[in-house]
């Protein structure tokens, strides 16, 4: 028995190593894909989303000349939404647009729905067993499998009916998670596949885009049936502050514009950021807010930048200035 247990560890392993393999392979045809999507972007007048594009292409190949001067001619553009912030999930990812008028009109409606943005929950016709338990997912013990039918209001008000399935093991901040669903309701119809392997982190993908990092609750299967609840403590800072006119989450009506990014244009840099291991990310973060026509450099340090929403443009001309790197 010990022996079985040994073969599928070691195939599991395996797996995740040719899986990663793989996916490196593919990083030279999709920066070729992103550079060519920014291009039709910026050929239609599409600045933002164009600058979009270009910073994630830098963030894997800090040397491609075409991001980079695309950048440049673009001028000042907002600092990428895929770029990991430490909030994660909580924080939306649009650019900024400043509507006074609109966002007074809809306060009451924005206090509203911040107060349903502390809380996230689901049942379901599920299959299997699992256990899940959390106070922040470094602080965790979940156990098993399951899936199937599945109705909730999931964070960042999504409320949606689909199906899923999921799998794995984790302690404290340490996973080994896989999940997928499929789900049609207010954010659309999508359907999205994601891992947690190895020590769970803030800036890790699967907690940018999937799950809450700072979340507090639990999951549950039980043969037929599964259910889950989640309170989301960043997002009831963010539903308490809101009532003074701050909105740190940017997820007030009137404070963000939607991006022109078609879903194949979001996959393209998504898949791109997936290539990349959290050290090349990092170190592409920094690199990419290099001037045109400066080399690479080797990074300072393994500090992420900080929680800025400006992304400046072209460096200072004058010669005393000069930009500096960063400090998901």
């Amino acid at each position: 028995m010990r022996n079985w247990k040994l073969l599928i560890l070691a195939g599991m392993l395996l797996g995740l190593g040719s899986c990663a393999a793989e996916t490196r392979q593919r990083r030279p045809y999709l920066i070729a894909e992103n550079v060519d999507n920014a291009a039709r972007h910026l050929a239609g007048g599409r600045t933002e989303e164009a600058a979009q594009i270009y910073q994630v292409v830098l963030m894997a190949d800090p040397r491609n000349e075409e991001a980079r001067v695309g950048l440049t001619s673009i001028g000042q553009y907002e600092r990428s939404v895929l770029e990991p912030r430490i909030l994660g999930k909580n924080l939306v990812r649009k650019p900024k647009k400043e509507s006074p008028t609109l966002w007074l009109v809809m306060y009451p409606v924005n206090r509203i729905l911040d107060i349903l943005d502390v809380v996230s929950v689901h049942v379901g016709l599920e299959g299997g067993l699992y256990s899940d338990v959390h106070a922040t997912h470094a602080l965790q013990a979940a156990a098993g499998a399951g899936g199937g039918a599945q109705l909730g209001w999931w964070q960042k008000r999504e409320l949606a009916i689909g199906a899923g399935h999921f799998a794995g093991v984790a302690l404290l901040p340490f996973s080994l998670e896989g999940e997928g669903y499929t789900r049609a309701g207010t954010v659309g119809a999508r359907s999205v596949g994601f891992s947690a392997v190895g020590l769970s982190e803030p800036n890790d993908f699967a907690y940018q885009r999937y799950r809450d990092y700072w979340g507090v609750g639990g999951r549950v299967v039980a043969v037929l049936v599964g259910a889950s609840a989640e309170l989301h403590p960043v997002e009831l800072v963010d539903a308490v502050l809101g009532f003074a006119f701050v909105d740190f989450l940017r997820d007030d009506v009137g404070r963000t514009r939607s991006l022109k990014l078609t879903r194949a244009d979001r996959a393209a840099m998504e898949d791109l950021l997936r290539t990349l291991s959290p050290d090349e990310l990092r170190a592409g973060i920094r690199q990419a807010r290099l001037p045109a026509g400066q080399p690479p450099r080797a990074p300072a340090s393994d500090e992420l930048p900080e929680e800025d929403d400006q992304q400046p443009g072209p460096a200072p001309e004058s010669a005393n200035e000069s930009p500096s790197p960063a400090a998901p």
